[in-house]
């Protein structure tokens, strides 16, 4: 299978344009429709102007960053500043985790959740000093970003349990240009519930409305995917069923006026996803492939071919594509500034396997090359850093300090430790 990627990584690099096969899935459209302009909303959440990513409002994007280094037992979360030069990585606002001990945070988490024009980061956790349930806290941004020495608030929990919510992530669902948060809760009854908590939130973390909605995947789940909030359309929502390090299905639940839809399609097992428009066609399309995890049950080590190294792109206008000979995460961006997103793939085994580029055009997603100068790395996350109108793309890995790589999509353009030297 990496054969055949590379082979068309190599008529790609002479000059033709490599497809993929269309696969005879899906012939309806999964994703979000097409953007359009944000209903009228009222309240603070009309105020804002700014990024979901921009956390002290200055019109650049800024990099969210959760580090666990277990040989030196070090935890933390980094906030790194864009700037007209890039990510300023000699100046990062770090939290330690002796003020908020961090639990597998996904980067780029980040919403305008009051409605005050500055970027917020959605946490998951306790105060380091406090043995406390695990739980979502709102790091408010502002003209500086956010203090790192302030306790993040909390936010109220749906149930009273020891299971009581899981992973939380950010979004748009309905579409009003406010911010909302969805999570896993117990069910009270040894499974989960979707809890969509729809904003504006108070600066006590209290949402403006609340629904709860069955498990989409008809049992637990903890992991999540959500499209990025660009205040131009309903933000869409991948549920996971649960996991043991397998690959597992994906649950779509688009949005719309009236929030997340109460079911969804079922698709392609892969635990690598993001959302983008690789087509240019205004509809939103869904990448989903293999992220490398295994289930490391004897017997259970290794995934069926048409899930090994695989990724599929799921566009909005019913078409279902196919490729092969890659495995990791997935991040989405627009690396070239053409107004279609392009994608990252790969860098699974701790960054070690190759990362694969793959650029947006009119007929969607064509194969690319490497990342030239990339010797080790891991798609994170995606942003305009520097404010010039095209995104740049971090890779990472962790060693004895979190290893960052930024690049173009082509070739390297700074690398930085974290925590700094």
């Amino acid at each position: 299978m990496i054969i055949l990627l590379a082979s068309a990584l190599l008529l790609a690099g002479c000059g033709g344009d490599v497809r993929p096969t269309p696969s005879p899935a899906a012939q309806s459209p999964i994703a979000s429709p097409p953007a359009s302009p944000p209903a009228p909303t009222s309240g603070r959440a009309s105020k804002s102007h700014g990024r979901a990513d921009d956390v002290n409002g200055d019109g650049r994007a800024d990099l969210l960053v959760y580090a666990e280094l277990i040989g030196k037992d070090v935890r933390f979360l980094a906030v790194v500043y864009g700037s007209s030069r890039g990510l300023r990585a000699a100046r990062p606002a770090i939290v330690s985790s002796r003020t908020f001990f961090a639990w597998q945070i996904d980067p780029g988490i980040r919403a305008d959740l009051d409605g005050d024009g500055f970027g917020d980061i959605l946490g998951y956790g306790r105060p380091g000093d406090r043995d406390e349930q695990l739980r979502p806290y709102i790091f408010w941004g502002g003209p500086d970003g956010i203090d790192p020495r302030t306790l993040p608030t909390p936010v109220p929990p749906p149930a009273r349990s020891d299971l009581a919510t899981f992973r939380s992530v950010a979004g748009d669902f309905d579409g009003d240009g406010a911010a909302d948060v969805a999570m896993s809760a117990d069910d009270g009854q040894g499974g989960a519930n979707l809890v969509v908590m729809y904003g504006p939130f108070s600066r006590a973390g209290v949402p403006t409305r609340r629904t709860v909605q069955p498990s989409p995947t008809g049992g637990d789940f903890w992991r999540m995917t959500v499209d990025e909030i660009d205040g131009r359309h309903a933000t869409g929502l991948v549920v996971f069923t649960g996991d043991d390090g397998e690959q597992t299905s994906g649950w779509l639940l688009n949005g719309g006026p009236d929030g997340l839809a109460k079911s969804g399609r079922e698709l392609r097992k892969g635990m690598a996803a993001t959302f983008g428009d690789f087509d240019g066609d205004g509809a939103r399309d869904l990448a989903v492939g293999d992220d490398g995890s295994r289930n490391d049950e004897p017997g259970n080590e290794t995934e069926a071919p048409e899930v090994d190294k695989t990724l599929t792109v799921y566009y909005g206008d019913g078409r279902t594509w196919t490729f092969k000979g890659a495995a990791g995460q997935a991040v989405a961006g627009d690396f070239d500034g053409d107004g279609r997103d392009d994608l990252a793939f790969g860098g699974a085994r701790s960054g070690y396997e190759p990362v694969r580029m793959f650029w947006g055009g009119p007929g969607g997603l064509r194969a690319g090359g490497g990342i030239r100068g990339l010797v080790r790395g891991e798609p994170l996350a995606a942003g305009d850093y520097d404010g010039d109108g095209d995104d740049e793309l971090v890779l990472a890995y962790r060693d004895e300090l979190f290893k960052v790589t930024v690049s173009d999509g082509r070739s390297v353009l700074n690398r930085f430790d974290l925590p700094p030297h």
